[in-house]
């Protein structure tokens, strides 16, 4: 893990070294992250529900509606200025964000004001899962072994929520999120690695690293 300032490669701080490739590059959709890590879908029903019910309130009260607009105008400004800024640092998030893989190692860069980049081997890698969502998009959960140095606080918001007790990191909102699942198991298996993604002694049965939803990613 280490921050970095000059980029060679698109994603990288240096150029790779000789026998490495680049297998995989993406870049999460921005809206992915604002569902799922900022929660603006959940505040917008939130907003709309304290709207909703403020309105119901006024009208059994026998308020005017001019009123009723005239107090519910602030709720809505509070609202589109609160979901404008968690979706604008959605969108920062998501355009500063590179994923990559290569035939050796997963790279994560990332970092709004200081570009950071997290090194993965591959053979630090115990498990992965792939989960699918609603939006077509797919989360790509990695659990590493315990001997992997990693932060939580460096690593979010890639990184499995409220996972302090093990550090998982995940290469979260992928368009192709099912292709990058093939590809993964294709080049752990092709570069003849001991362990094995998609089997950890700590998920649970078709939950990777008690991942909900999520399938395992395994070597056939």
């Amino acid at each position: 893990m280490r921050e970095y300032e000059y980029e060679p490669l698109k994603g990288l701080p240096e150029h790779l070294p000789e026998g490495e490739e680049i297998v995989w590059q993406g870049a999460p959709r921005w809206t992915a992250l604002a569902n799922r890590v900022f929660q603006v879908r959940t505040l917008a029903l939130y907003f709309m529900l304290l709207v909703t019910i403020h309105v119901i309130y006024k009208l059994m009260d026998g308020v005017s509606a001019q009123h009723i607009i005239v107090g519910i105008s602030w709720q809505l400004s509070l609202a589109a200025v609160s979901l404008g800024l968690l979706s604008g640092a959605a969108w920062l998030y998501a355009r500063s964000t590179v994923y990559t893989l290569t035939n050796r190692r997963l790279v994560l860069r990332s970092g709004v004001a200081t570009p950071m980049m997290v090194n993965l081997p591959l053979e630090k890698v115990e498990s992965a899962g792939l989960r699918l969502c609603s939006d077509g998009t797919g989360d790509v959960l990695f659990t590493p072994k315990n001997d992997a140095k990693l932060y939580y606080m460096l690593l979010w918001p890639h990184v499995r929520l409220l996972g302090f007790r093990r550090i998982q990191p995940l290469f979260r909102g992928i368009p192709d999120a099912q292709n990058l699942a093939r590809l993964l198991a294709k080049t752990v298996r092709e570069s003849g690695e001991q362990g094995s993604v998609g089997k950890s002694d700590t998920a649970a049965p078709g939950t990777p690293g008690g991942f909900a939803g999520a399938q395992p990613i395994g070597i056939s």
